[in-house]
């Protein structure tokens, strides 16, 4: 992993010079899961949803890169369409999502963490979808050395505390933080305190397993 100094880690590198981006896998739990999950796709499509993306979709995820502002807006909301695409598709169908944000890696290769002037993007809107949602979440800063290298867990308790007080975190559980809610609460939850830790934090990655339509009783 390099460290190099370049100019694309100037203040106000793009989203896709400073890697934001999200790898998502959807699994409806219905016999005609190809149809569901190519349709859900057509769908976001259809409604403009890809503008400033890039997508490819391979046997096992589907990557979504930002390429310009809002980042986190864009992703979310794309994301957010897909589920409610597949679930309306699946007629309500059980459906189970992962997805891994990260921010502050390009990506391939190599990963530039020398960046300055980290960005403060504004916090995620969605308008509620009328979908509930229960999600494991668990969030990763990367800090890779920095200064604050041992204090990791410092910025997964304030991001869980800011979810507490929006009301969609429900309970610990190994590993993970438990959020019920809206799906778009539920998601935009995950993204605002991804974001948040990034704006002090040079790398940071998020995962979400998000269950829809399940047929487990809710406790929470």
């Amino acid at each position: 992993m390099s460290t190099k100094t370049d100019e694309n880690t100037s203040i106000g590198a793009t989203p896709e010079q400073f890697g934001i981006g999200m790898r998502f896998s959807i699994h409806p739990h219905t016999n005609d899961f190809v149809e569901v999950i190519l349709g859900a796709l057509a769908d976001v499509e259809t409604a403009g949803l890809t503008e400033g993306l890039v997508i490819e979709t391979d046997e096992v995820s589907t990557y979504v890169g930002a390429r310009t502002a809002p980042a986190e807006q864009h992703l979310t909301a794309y994301l957010c369409a897909v589920i409610v695409a597949a679930s309306r598709r699946s007629r309500g169908a059980h459906i189970v999502t992962h997805v891994l944000f990260s921010r502050g890696c390009p990506g391939e290769v190599s990963c530039d963490l020398a960046v300055t002037g980290l960005p403060t993007p504004e916090p995620v809107e969605l308008d509620p979808v009328g979908i509930r949602a229960a999600a494991q979440w668990s969030l990763y800063p990367l800090l890779d050395g920095g200064s604050d290298a041992g204090d990791h867990m410092g910025h997964i308790e304030a991001a869980i505390a800011a979810a507490t007080q929006r009301g969609t975190a429900a309970s610990p559980a190994h590993y993970a933080t438990k959020l019920t809610g809206d799906l778009a609460d539920v998601l935009a939850t995950a993204v605002d305190a991804w974001v948040q830790v990034g704006t002090g934090v040079a790398h940071v990655v998020t995962h979400l397993s998000v269950s829809v339509g399940s047929p487990s009783p809710a406790d929470a």
